[in-house]
Formats: C-alpha cells, structure tokens, sequence
C-alpha cells in the first residue's frame, strides 16, 4: 500500500557535445550493473554517440551535458550521483529497437525508465544506457471492450484521471508519480487489490522491444511464456514494454477511514486485522502503520478504503475483532479520483531520499506481530526514523494459484514495508537487516516492487524463480536489460 495518510505520516516523524545529441532528427528511416554478457566491445566514443543520436528523435544525453544531471534523476534523491552512460528521452517507440542495436554493438546494458521509482535506483545504473519512457505517456480507454491501453510512460495519477472521467478504473498503488508499468510488471498492491486483484491480474496483453530488436505482442494467446513473466516479474527482466492493455472495473465513491491506537496496543492491532482482512467483505481494504515516534513509543494507525457508503461499518467491524478501541477516528466518502487524489497526497509527488525493503507474512499471528512491533521499537529507542506498513495479500489476490503468474505470494496474509524516510542510508540499511533478522521466522520472502540491494533473486520470486530464468535466459541471455536483480 502506498496511501496518502501514509505519506503524510511519514513527512511528519561538454555544450558541443549537447547541440549535436539534442538537436539532431533520424534520417528517413544504484546498484551497479551487472555486466552483460557475450561482449567484450570497448566502450562507444563520443563519435559513435552522436552517430547514434542521429538515428533517433528524441535527445540523447551524455555525462557532462547540462541536460544530463537532470534526465539522469529518478524519484529517489539518494542515486542522484550515479553515473549512466547516457539517457534517451524516447520519444517514439521505434526508436527502442535502435537502442537495443547500439547496446548490443558496444556490450551495454539498457535499463528502462517509467516512474523512475525502483527502490535500488534501477533506472538510473551506473555505466547503462537508460531508456526515459514518460514522454511515452498516452492513455486510452475502449468503450466496447471496457479495457485501457496504457503507454508505459504513464504515471498512476495519468491512468486514474483519464479512467475516472469515463467511470472506470483498474487497481494500483496511490504514489500519483509512480509508473503504471513497472508497478503491474511487479504485481501491483494497492487499496483495490482486495476487490480487484493486482494491477498485473488486470494485463491482458503488452508489447514490448526485445533485446534483439524485435517488437512482439505478448498475452495469453501469444508469447505466453512472456506473457507469464510479465505479470508480477519484475521490470527489466525480459525486455522493454511499450504499452500494456488493462481490463477495467466500475469506479464509484469510495469511503475512507482512519484509525489511531495507543502504541502498547500494536501486537493486538495487528493480529486483529490480520484475522478481519482474511475474512471481511473484498470490498473493503485496510493496511497498518506502526511507525517509530522516539524514546521506545510508537504510533499505530489503520488506514481504510471501502466503497462509499461502507466506511463507519467497516471500521467498526475491524474495532471489535482487535478488541481496543481507537485513540482517534476519521471518515470520508469521495469520488473515485477525489480519493485517489486524496490517498496519494495529491496529483504529483516531490522527489525524495528513503531507504526501503520489505517481508512477506504467511500468517500474522501473536508472535510474527510481536516481532515486526520489536523491530519498529528498536528504531523508535535509537531516536531514529522507521515505519512497518501492512498490506494485506487476502481477496482477490488469492483468485489465482501460486504459480498461474510471476507474482507467487497468493497463499500470504500481509506483505511488510519496511521504510526509513530522509535519513543515514548505513543506520537505515543496518535496521533493515535488524528488522529482517527479528521476523525471520516468519518470512517467506519479499515483494519484487520493493527491492534491495543484495538479496537473492529466490527471496522475491519463490518457486517461480526456476521458470521466470528460463524466460530470462531464453530473450535476454546476455541480460541486456537491467532490472536490478540477477534471475
């Protein structure tokens, strides 16, 4: 869940070089990188460079570029000292193949850009050549098949507003500049994914750039392997998607509540929930925050999404099964993209440094909640920053089997988010460990969407590593595309 309640909460604890790249028409026609495969070419000059930009439309931008320090950025503030290659701004998708042809030639890797969100700075790696989707951004919704076709440079805030005007609406996160592409590839959590599954559940067929070059349609009837891996994958695993095709649902008001607890409560609030949201209508969404406050307290809230109407019941039903009563209540009932406005803080969001990882809960039962609230505590006793926030796994989510997409956490109550917002990556990164190790045995593993550097690709795919690779191995063996993870 990425709510807007949760946002504020969180807030609140060489120029020749230049006119040659950005001026030129085609003619007629984080982490590190890991090295791709197959090609021991030296690295392309500044000749071959230009060469390349006149074969393309939009602006290619090389280091020591005024341009460059600003198209090389993504969301995350903290891999605004990485390196690329260079950027294109692409502003036809035709224009990808070429990409992939000159990476191939000089033994790059390309790593695609939507949002710019990718918790390792995946799209802003060190030494690739990144490929800057969101002038790609169009959405377009079909009446008669009630689907969207969604260009991959479009943000949730572009697919929300466009599908709210005709009443409709598929399920994502609330972050209004997170891409719409690289959430689905992930999976896609969000308020609706109890209702209406993950955002990946609604993909009905993309398109996409191979590393070789070719442009291929995958869905269910073509390229299924793909297909497959796409839905919950991870993007930058088998090649650049161009657009995706959504089926829609009906979009009406939703009503919205928040809960406030006392810090001792936590363990009881958390395991309540968890029994209500295995069990409570689809229609209704609820997640947890447990966020660090300072000298050992903690502050405990529920955030919820229902339909309109619903909002006041279904609190109070979540009330009585964790037993305690609130500190604090609030109620809203919007519009479908009033509230998306709403839980997303707004229509854009202002670039930040956070530091970020998460775990997957089988159950939430006494024990693994006492673990999350002991990890959440320490940080809170250090005088540090740190929140917890529950997702729930349950509804829809569980329609399909394990293994029937990429995305293998459908048999799970809760993932965890882990987040530390503008604060010491190493402290951050040491309570992430901290935090892993105290709910380590109750674990199955995280979510793709949000990755960390240097965990195991198994950690986030499960049982469908082995065949997820395979697809890999089978379109990418040099691993052209740069995700941020090895499979």
């Amino acid at each position: 869940m990425t709510t807007t309640t949760r946002r504020t909460a969180l807030a609140l604890t060489g120029s020749g070089v230049l006119a040659a790249l950005a001026g030129c028409n085609p003619a007629t026609s984080s982490a590190d990188p890991l090295p791709a495969r197959g090609s021991a070419a030296a690295a392309p000059t500044t000749r071959d460079w230009i060469a390349f930009a006149r074969t393309v439309q939009g602006p290619v931008d090389l280091p020591g570029t005024a341009p460059y320090a600003r198209t090389k950025r993504v969301f995350d503030t903290r891999f605004d000292a990485n390196r690329p290659a260079a950027v294109m701004v692409v502003q036809r998708s035709s224009d990808i193949a070429r990409a992939m042809r000159f990476a191939q030639r000089f033994g790059l890797q390309v790593a695609p850009r939507a949002g710019g969100h990718s918790y390792v700075g995946a799209s802003a790696a060190n030494g690739t050549l990144v490929l800057d989707l969101r002038p790609l951004h169009s959405v377009s919704y079909d009446a008669r098949s009630r689907s969207v076709l969604v260009a991959s440079g479009a943000t949730l805030y572009d697919v929300k507003k466009h599908l709210a005007a005709v009443g409709r609406g598929i399920p994502t996160g609330t972050c209004p500049t997170v891409g719409a592409a690289g959430l689905a590839l992930g999976g896609g959590l969000g308020v609706e994914s109890r209702a209406h599954g993950l955002t990946a559940d609604r993909l009905t067929e993309a398109r996409l750039v191979l590393p070789d070059g070719r442009s291929i349609t995958a869905s269910a009837a073509q390229h299924s392997d793909i297909f497959w891996a796409l839905r919950g994958g991870g993007g930058g695993n088998i090649g650049v998607v161009t657009v995706l095709r959504f089926a829609t649902h009906p979009a009406g008001e939703q009503g919205i509540f928040t809960l406030t607890f006392a810090g001792g409560a936590a363990v009881r609030v958390l395991t309540g929930w968890a029994r209500w949201i295995r069990t409570t209508a689809r229609s209704r969404w609820a997640g947890v925050h447990v966020d660090a406050t300072g000298h050992g307290r903690l502050h405990v809230s529920v955030v919820g999404v229902t339909a309109g109407g619903d909002e006041r019941a279904a609190a109070a039903s979540l009330v009585h099964t964790i037993g305690t009563s609130p500190t604090a209540t609030s109620y809203r009932r919007l519009g479908y993209l009033d509230a998306a406005v709403y839980l997303g803080g707004g229509t854009t969001s202002p670039r930040q440094r956070f530091t970020a990882g998460s775990d997957v809960l089988a159950t939430v039962d006494a024990a693994a909640a006492a673990a999350v609230v002991r990890a959440v505590t320490a940080r809170s006793r250090a005088g540090l920053p740190g929140s917890a926030l529950l997702d729930p796994l349950t509804g829809a989510v569980t329609d399909l089997a394990p293994g029937a997409t990429a995305f293998p956490w459908r048999r799970h109550t809760a993932s965890v988010q882990w987040y530390v917002g503008d604060s010491s990556y190493a402290s951050a990164r040491d309570w992430l460990a901290a935090a892993h190790r105290s709910v380590g045995p109750y674990s199955a593993g995280g979510y793709v969407n949000y990755l960390e550097t240097g965990q195991p690709a198994r950690r986030y795919y499960d049982t469908n590593l082995d065949r997820l690779a395979t697809v890999r191995r089978t379109y990418d063996p040099q691993r052209r595309v740069h995700s941020g993870l090895a499979v």
